[in-house]
């Protein structure tokens, strides 16, 4: 059984601010239900770098060359008790929680959810705001799938380190998961959905920002054919 290796990246400048993140409390109950031998955690405090070059980073690193490494926000309860197994057996490379099997490159925004029909979505999230917990249920899970949601990301190291398959630092946080599904699938990395219980504490509503308007607009350039 590989190691399940955790990292999250935070804005939080010590470990008493990460740990009043959502995260915190679940990484400490995993911690108790799995030895250090089967589960632990990396903490990118202050992460100042893009996503993409921090997770590239850790995939480049040897010492993890053997381990299956989560890449997870910090706004995500993990709260599977099966974590370990479930990602160690995972039919696939790549796992996330939802996602789409389609993906057209010639949609005017290019978030996962807005350039695949409905019929083609996969997974489920649970989510919590306001005092409210609910589920979304995308579609069926423990699917093959394009693209999955970068809030979760489990990829067995071993099976894409002698690959060209990378997240592309052109994308320092928005865009960075799907840049990396296109990449994964261009290789032939599978990826695909798993039933995997968190409890989100985000509504992915930063595609409002400028921020996402900009690097839609990178995406576009990078990917669609010219």
């Amino acid at each position: 059984m590989k190691q399940i290796v955790t990292i999250i990246c935070t804005l939080s400048k010590t470990i008493e601010d990460f740990q009043k993140r959502p995260i915190f409390p679940s990484l400490e109950k995993l911690n108790k239900i799995y030895s250090q031998e089967e589960f632990t955690f990396e903490i990118v405090k202050d992460n100042k770098r893009g996503l993409s070059e921090v997770y590239n980073s850790f995939i480049n690193n040897d010492s993890y060359k053997n381990s299956i490494l989560l890449f997870v926000h910090d706004d995500v309860e993990l709260l599977d008790p099966f974590l370990v197994e479930k990602l160690n057996n995972s039919p696939y490379i790549v796992t996330g929680l939802a996602g789409t099997k389609t993906c057209n490159l010639d949609e005017q925004h290019l978030a996962w959810h807005l350039c695949s029909k409905r019929e083609n979505f996969v997974g489920e999230v649970m989510h919590y705001s306001n005092d409210n917990y609910w589920t979304t249920v995308f579609g069926p899970t423990k699917q093959r799938t394009l693209i999955i949601d970068g809030l979760f990301i489990s990829i067995n190291v071993e099976k894409i380190k002698n690959t060209e398959a990378r997240f592309n630092e052109k994308f320092k946080f928005h865009h960075y998961d799907m840049a990396f599904c296109l990449e994964c699938n261009k290789n032939k990395i599978s990826v695909g959905v798993l039933p995997i219980h968190v409890v989100h504490h985000g509504l992915g509503d930063s595609m409002m920002s400028s921020d996402w308007k900009q690097s839609n607009e990178i995406f576009k350039k990078e990917y669609r054919k010219q």
